[in-house]
């Protein structure tokens, strides 16, 4: 079983998935380089190079993945 993909990851954070790498970042330089690895099918990509690439949600130093496991721990406590 292991560790789910970027994608289903964030399906199961009720998040939506992304369908491009440009849904993930703005990067050109990351994008080509994810594209190298893991080709145009975005649902290969593993759970920490997504969460690595992913970009920042303005005016913060987290991505929105991250900020959503935050909540969810945090609402834990």
């Amino acid at each position: 079983m292991g560790v789910a993909r970027y994608n289903e990851f964030r399906k199961n954070l009720l998040m939506i998935p992304i369908s491009k790498w440009k849904d993930l970042t703005d990067d050109c330089q990351v994008i080509k380089a994810l594209t190298d690895v893991y080709g145009e099918d975005v649902e290969k990509l593993d759970l920490l190079v997504g969460l690595r690439a992913e970009k920042k949600i303005k005016g913060f130093a987290i991505n929105e993945t991250a900020s959503s496991i935050f909540l969810l721990i945090a609402s834990r406590e």
